[in-house]
């Protein structure tokens, strides 16, 4: 079995996560087993940690860490992750700045929005309860988990986030190793894009269905995040990777990189003051 060496994100921030995660799957192909050595990092950030396991889920590779990333690994239930409301509330119970990885089963849709509820209630008891906030919190959560199981054609997706008391903001991290953007648009719509395309295309609130039926989760969910509040958004699918902060906008080509699915990262501030989602046309 090959072994991938995961490299120390550069810097903290979500770009920094996102060049570690490319150096460690470029060349991979698709599905390849691997043993993902992970003693090189000192943090376990989500945008970093949740794709690899959902990628060692779905091809059983493996890894090995020590220390205390080892620690924390173990604590978040890396890589195998909870699937029941018993095992997060127990996790709640342990009144912790992190949020465990949770797989949310689509044939389990009480459970799952359980799950949701929870998930997204842990991470009110740990930013706070600012007027506003939940429905902030919880609307990015319920539109990109209610994708995966719109388009993705799998029967899993996968949960992470972690709360940073220190710097005062939070990360989210959302996976899916389904069919990917591009092919979606292919299937229901008839439309032959590459990765870069769909993402656009995506971002512009257009439906992968051939009817006129729009479709605005991500777009939506992107602007509560970056514009309500004032957060930083990264969507990833194929070989393509849209970077969206309130200031900027870029899109990345990744070169001799796969992902067989979506994967959605977004960090946001520890809010200050009331938050509000229905004004300024967030919703659209």
């Amino acid at each position: 079995m090959k072994e991938v060496t995961v490299l120390k994100p550069k810097n903290s921030f979500l770009q920094g996560q996102l060049v570690s995660l490319y150096l460690a799957l470029k060349d991979q192909g698709e599905s390849k087993k691997l043993n993902f050595n992970l003693s090189k990092i000192d943090w376990a950030y989500p945008f970093l940690i949740l794709p690899l396991s959902a990628y060692i889920n779905s091809t059983k590779s493996s890894y090995t860490a020590a220390g205390s990333v080892k620690s924390y690994l173990d604590a978040v239930k890396f890589p195998e992750g909870i699937d029941s409301v018993l095992s997060f509330q127990k996790e709640i119970q342990l009144k912790k700045n992190y949020i465990p990885i949770s797989i949310l089963r689509k044939e389990k849709n009480p459970d799952r929005e359980r799950l949701e509820s929870l998930f997204a209630n842990l991470i009110l008891k740990v930013v706070g309860s600012v007027p506003g906030t939940r429905s902030a919190i919880l609307y990015p959560i319920s539109e990109l988990v209610t994708n995966i199981f719109e388009h993705s054609l799998q029967d899993k997706g996968y949960l992470f986030g972690q709360f940073y008391p220190s710097k005062d903001y939070l990360d989210i991290c959302i996976v899916d190793c389904g069919r990917g953007l591009a092919e979606t648009y292919k299937e229901e719509g008839g439309l032959m894009l590459t990765d870069s395309e769909a993402i656009l295309r995506s971002m512009k609130g257009n439906s992968t269905k051939a009817s006129k039926e729009r479709g605005y989760g991500v777009r939506t969910s992107r602007n509560v995040v970056c514009n309500a509040m004032n957060g930083e958004f990264i969507f990833l699918s194929g070989s393509a990777a849209l970077v969206s902060s309130g200031k900027s906008e870029k899109l990345f080509t990744l070169p001799d990189f796969y992902w067989q699915g979506v994967i959605i990262a977004y960090r946001i501030p520890k809010p200050t003051g009331p938050v509000d989602i229905y004004k300024n046309g967030y919703l659209e």
